[in-house]
């Protein structure tokens, strides 16, 4: 009985099982959705409340971006599958001009699952409730890097059990964040850690941090003060497990320590930019055979190396051994490499100086090559074809070196892939190859100068259409630049033709859409300058220097939008400086000097802005070159301090200047040109300028270089013209100019030589003293004063007027007063008068009678 009642009890419960759990999976689901959507719903909410943080008190970072509510698609958010958020990503967001950024750390302890957080250059100072981070207990990655972090943080950061990756470099002021850096030590499962650009030295680095991150596979500690070897190097090779190892840019002295050689793991080591020295033993690397990159350019080894050392080394693929004072072998002992590089410098390296100085011959085996630069090493013979021709190689360079003969022909290797190709500063000669563009199709980049070339430019030059920089000076060549060249060419940035022998007019250029930078420095052309230049929109570096142009300088180049550099030195122009020039508003450089100009010196030139507020002057930049090399960035020769120096970077795009110097410029220096305070070199010299020396420029807060020499200048240098605190070069030599020599600040630097030919100077730096009036007793001096003031013309016009008044009123009052004074006044003045009339009257009868 019971048991049937518990078959039919049973019976019933599995007829109805299917259906109770479906309601409790709906149940369980709702729960859960609803859960999740809230959770959906309070992250969106705090991303918008970190925007406006981001923005306090007025930014508009991310307003227009962050819309809508599928925040999972908006800018720099990452989610997963759930939408819950694993990544935020801020790069820079927070916008100049809102100071520093105080966020919420209580924000992003919304964001649970939150495996990734980047915000570097934020200018982040301390944070409001670091603590709150600690519920972030998902974050694998956290990067803080370029932020002004004042080190609260850093203890919050150890409480991050997850935490894999730390990104602090350039954290600014340092002072106060390296003393906490000793709390990351608690992150034991810490792979990568990135603490460069810190100033961190021997002293303030925490030796935990080198003993207890067991499972660091990358440490980053580039660009910061680092020295002793022995200690740094011994203290890292405790890290066993170290795959990338960065200390380049540090000052680390000394040898390579041996345990180096241990440290089986490394794949990426970068020594460069250090103070090492000694030789290279070969078991330092030869044990490494997991390494793929090795940078140690740039120190002081020193000793023979032979490159067989890297021999089994089959995953190597970047090598820079460049800058150092070692002799680099790659041809003895005999050996075969098991390594495919991608990149190789061995610049500057004394390279095979006892094996006939020739091209590594290990090269022709390199079939996954890509940049190759073989620089300053004194390489002799013929241009290998195999070497220029190899069919994956994007890039070379064999500057500074004694290759002889001419450039290859592709006869037997298939067209070249090269996108840039430097053969410039050897022993090339003979005719330019009128195949180029066969032969290197692909070419962006072409220097040859400093060569022996001669004879006319191909016109299949102008056939290379992908061509961005062409570089052809100082060679031999003449004729005419190909029409193909200067017309229709618009891929070309930078045309460099100087250091030739064109002698013609300048050739018109049209339809040059890219052409930023002409030099023409020096071919011999004459007459006049084209017009046809103003059909270059974007030109900004003008160079004809050094030639013969003639006739007067033009008035349109103002019609040049993007004209900023103008030199026109060592030529003949004549007639006045056009006053259009002041209508350049970004003009950073007029060089105008060794002409034949007159006249006076425009007062517009405060006009120009770029002379007035400090700008950049932006100027093309080849991507398709390795950054790590400057070598071909536009370079511009600029006269200033009295030096011709090539410009180039970040100095050549601050650079302003003004030379008017060797000239016949006349009358006086306007005081406008004192408003020019972004200006850095000004040179007046050898004209024929008089007048004072302008007070005005005691407010040119950037010059560095001013000369006013070998003028007709006259009175005193303005004492306030100490006042210039960045000038270097200071020349008034060869005036007329008198009094004493301001002698403070940076003008205490300048010798004798800056004021010679100035006789009435003086002071130091000269020997001549500012004599003064001897002391006179004092009852000599109350004489002196009294004698002093009887001889001047205040005491004798003041004497005159009292005796007049005096005078007047002795006569007159009397009369005034009395009566009685006045009628014998008047009686005496008749009586004087009959008594004259009488005399005179007898007088002209004696006259009458004689005759």
């Amino acid at each position: 009985m019971e048991f049937t009642k518990f078959v039919q009890k049973w019976q019933l419960y599995s007829s109805h099982r299917a259906l109770l759990s479906c309601i409790f999976w709906l149940i369980l689901w709702h729960l859960f959705t609803s859960s999740n959507g809230a959770t959906k719903e309070e992250e969106r909410v705090a991303l918008l409340q970190l925007r406006d943080s981001l923005n306090r008190p007025n930014g508009s970072a991310l307003v227009n971006e962050w819309v809508g509510i599928d925040y999972c698609h908006w800018d720099g958010i990452r989610c997963d599958r759930n939408l819950l958020v694993l990544e935020i990503y801020l790069l820079s967001r927070r916008q100049l001009g809102l100071g520093t950024w105080y966020p919420n750390a209580t924000l992003l302890s919304h964001f649970e699952n939150l495996e990734s957080l980047y915000l570097p250059g934020n200018r982040i100072g301390s944070w409001i409730m670091p603590e709150a981070l600690c519920r972030m207990s998902n974050l694998k990655v956290l990067d803080l890097s370029s932020n002004p972090l004042n080190g609260d943080i850093i203890p919050q950061i150890r409480s991050l059990p997850s935490l894999e990756m730390l990104y602090l470099s350039s954290i600014y002021p340092s002072h106060a964040f390296i003393p906490a850096l000793s709390a990351l030590c608690e992150l034991k499962n810490l792979r990568v850690l990135d603490l460069s650009n810190n100033s961190i030295n021997d002293e303030n680095i925490p030796p935990c941090l080198l003993r207890n991150l067991s499972s660091l596979e990358t440490l980053y500690l580039s660009q910061n003060h680092l020295s002793n070897s022995p200690r740094i190097l011994a203290g890292i090779c405790r890290l066993q497990k170290l795959k990338t190892l960065s200390l380049n840019d540090n000052l680390i002295q000394g040898r390579i320590h041996p345990c180096l050689s241990k440290m089986t793991s490394l794949v990426s080591l970068d020594l460069s930019f250090n103070l090492f020295r000694g030789n290279l033993p070969s078991f330092t690397f030869s044990n490494l055979t997991s390494l793929e990159t090795l940078y140690i350019s740039d120190n002081k080894f020193d000793g023979t190396l032979s490159f067989a050392i890297f021999a089994n080394l089959s995953n190597l693929r970047y090598i820079d051994l460049s800058n150092n004072d070692l002799m680099v072998n790659t041809e003895s002992p005999s050996w075969f490499p098991s390594f495919q590089l991608r990149f190789l410098n061995l610049r500057n390296c004394h390279l095979n100086n006892d094996q006939g100085r020739v091209v590594p011959s290990f090269i022709f085996h390199q079939t996954g090559i890509i940049l190759i630069f073989l620089d300053y090493n004194a390489l002799q013979g013929a241009l290998p074809s195999w070497l220029l021709y190899n069919t994956t190689l994007l890039g070379l360079s064999l500057r500074g070196n004694s290759f002889s003969g001419g450039i290859p022909l592709s006869s037997g290797f298939a067209t070249s892939r090269l996108l840039m190709l430097d053969m410039s500063g050897n022993q090339l000669s003979g005719q330019l190859s009128s195949t180029i563009g066969n032969s290197f199709p692909e070419l962006r980049y072409l220097n040859t100068s400093s060569n022996a070339f001669k004879g006319e430019i191909p016109s299949s030059y102008g056939n290379l259409t992908t061509l961005e920089v062409l570089d052809l000076s100082n060679n031999f060549l003449q004729g005419k630049i190909p029409i193909n060249l200067r017309q229709n060419h618009t891929s070309l940035a930078q045309l460099i033709l100087s250091g030739n022998n064109f002698h013609e007019t300048i050739p018109s250029f049209s339809n040059m859409s890219n052409l930023a930078c002409l030099h023409l420095r020096n071919v011999g052309f004459g007459g006049s300058i084209t017009r046809s230049l103003v059909n270059l929109p974007v030109l900004e570096v003008l160079d004809i220097s050094w030639n013969n142009l003639s006739v007067s300088i033009p008035d349109w180049f103002h019609t040049m939008p993007n004209l900023a550099i103008i030199l026109l030195s060592r030529n003949q122009f004549h007639d006045t400086i056009p006053i259009s020039l002041c209508q350049i508003q970004k003009l950073h450089f007029l060089d105008l000097s060794a002409n034949s100009l007159s006249g006076v010196i425009p007062t517009c030139l405060n006009n120009i802005t770029s002379w007035k507020k400090e700008s950049e002057l932006l100027l093309p930049y080849f991507t398709w070159i390795s950054a790590l090399y400057a070598d071909y960035r536009v370079k511009v020769p600029l006269t200033t301090k009295g030096n011709s120096l090539v410009y180039e970077g970040t100095p050549l795009s601050f650079m302003t200047g003004l030379d008017l110097s060797m000239n016949q410029l006349t009358g006086e220096i306007p005081s406008q040109l004192g408003e020019l305070t972004a200006l850095h070199s000004l040179n007046l010299s050898f004209n024929i300028l008089t007048g004072h020396i302008p007070k005005s420029f005691s407010i040119m807060e950037k010059v560095e270089s001013l000369d006013l020499s070998h003028n007709n200048l006259v009175g005193s240098i303005p004492p306030e013209i100490v006042q210039l605190h960045f000038i270097a070069t200071f020349n008034v030599s060869f005036n007329n100019l008198s009094g004493s020599i301001p002698f403070q600040n940076n003008f205490r630097t300048f010798d004798e030589s800056s004021y010679r030919g100035n006789e009435g100077l003086c002071g130091l730096p000269l020997d001549t003293a500012c004599t003064s009036p001897n002391k006179k007793p004092p009852q000599q001096d109350e004489e002196e004063e009294r004698a002093g003031i009887a001889e001047s013309d205040f005491f004798f016009f003041s004497c005159i007027a009292v005796s007049y008044v005096v005078g007047f009123w002795v006569v007159i009052l009397p009369l005034v007063v009395s009566k009685n004074w006045r009628r014998k006044h008047y009686a005496a003045v008749d009586s004087c008068i009959y008594i004259c009339c009488n005399k005179f009257s007898g007088f002209l009868t004696r006259i009458k009678d004689c005759c």
